[in-house]
């Protein structure tokens, strides 16, 4: 069941990696960032994570982040699924384990989180070129 309206959108972080404590649940982000370098294009990034967290739904609600570049328009990826809220007062995490991301040039790129169809909240990555070395 859907929610009447789009849940809250309280923390959309992209980081190097995400660890949950075992007696906790707690997550740990390790390495935020907002960029990311590339020796050269097209790039496969390995690996990186998204943090997501929401509060405000009722039931399960879609969603689904997808990445597009900002200046083609293309869609690099989409992962859909869904988040299930047992109270409309508590919040949700979700992570996001993304591989093998393909860049096929620098520049910006928007990754967007959405809701029952509705966009929550957007990051921009900004893809550059590293720096030669002298």
């Amino acid at each position: 069941m859907a929610s009447v309206n789009p849940p809250l959108l309280l923390a959309f972080v992209l980081c190097d990696g995400i660890i949950r404590e075992a007696n906790t649940n707690k997550f740990s982000l390790i390495g935020t960032f907002n960029g990311l370098y590339a020796q050269g294009f097209p790039n496969v990034h390995p690996s990186f994570s998204v943090y997501v967290a929401l509060t405000d739904g009722r039931g399960r609600v879609p969603c689904a982040l997808r990445m597009l570049s900002l200046e083609s328009g293309k869609e690099l990826f989409s992962v859909k699924g869904h988040v299930e809220f047992r109270d409309p007062t508590g919040a949700a995490e979700l992570v996001y384990q993304l591989q093998q991301v393909r860049f096929d040039a620098p520049g910006i790129y928007s990754l967007e989180f959405l809701a029952d169809g509705e966009l929550l909240g957007a990051r921009k990555l900004n893809v550059q070129q590293a720096p030669r070395k002298a």
